[in-house]
């Protein structure tokens, strides 16, 4: 391998003290430092996301342990979200399969 920088490594767990999008947002930039820290909805969010997938030399695990904490139609657009995202990004995204 060429000279280079080891790409960025971040592991996330989503758990049922999860409770709301708000929370998730949360978590998920606590930990995968995404450049902002509050966003007003689902299309900011994903839109960030995306952009430090596409802009950065970035390996993110996510293990959704527990959904069951956050509302039925947030789990479904976040589910959603990471499965188009993890797609685009194969060699960035990983999702860890859990029974939970």
């Amino acid at each position: 391998m060429a000279h280079g920088t080891a790409p960025e490594r971040y592991s996330l767990c989503i758990d049922a003290s999860v409770t709301s999008k708000e929370a998730l947002f949360s978590r998920v930039t606590d930990t995968v430092y995404l450049g902002y820290s509050s966003f007003s909805g689902w299309d900011a969010f994903e839109d960030m996301f995306r952009s430090r997938l596409e802009n950065s030399e970035i390996v993110i695990e996510i293990d959704n342990g527990d959904l069951l904490g956050l509302p039925e139609r947030d789990r479904a657009i976040w589910l959603d979200s990471l499965e188009s995202l993890a797609k685009e990004f194969p060699e960035k995204l990983r999702l860890a399969r859990s029974s939970g």
